[in-house]
């Protein structure tokens, strides 16, 4: 899983080819991990800042930052998703639609990925990765 965020963050700026699935999802579990975590320190500093002690969730400048460093490789792994399920990235505008528009993009990022076509090949799966329903031993 960490593999895939690492992957996500260095190609950052590469807004071209594909990302398939499992890699795109892994990518956003592992932000929505650490994104919790810097909201958690966050509410923590600011809990131990209030006088009354109740607890808040706040999103300070630590979430703030996470979230502006992390634009842009959400930004270009959702346009090299869509990529991979054959659709272009200015698709990407459909988030401007409220709500409809998420859940369409949800949609396409769940689909399998799209044989070859003019962004790049498929992903093939490990070929070195035996097929158990394939061998016969008499």
């Amino acid at each position: 899983m960490v593999t895939y965020y690492l992957h996500a963050l260095s190609h950052m700026l590469d807004f071209t080819g594909r990302m398939n699935r499992r890699a795109y999802w892994y990518f956003l579990l592992m932000v929505l991990a650490l994104s919790c975590l810097a909201i958690s320190v966050d509410s923590a500093v600011f809990l131990s800042a209030l006088t009354d002690g109740t607890p808040e969730i706040r999103i300070g400048t630590m979430t703030m930052t996470f979230g502006a460093l992390h634009f842009l490789p959400i930004f270009s792994a959702s346009v090299r998703r869509l990529h991979d399920v054959g659709k272009s990235g200015i698709w990407m505008l459909l988030n401007f639609l409220p709500f409809v528009g998420s859940l369409v993009l949800f949609s396409w990022y769940a689909r399998p990925s799209a044989p070859d076509s003019q962004h790049g090949e498929a992903a093939r799966e490990r070929l070195s990765r035996p097929n158990w329903a394939d061998r016969t031993q008499f």
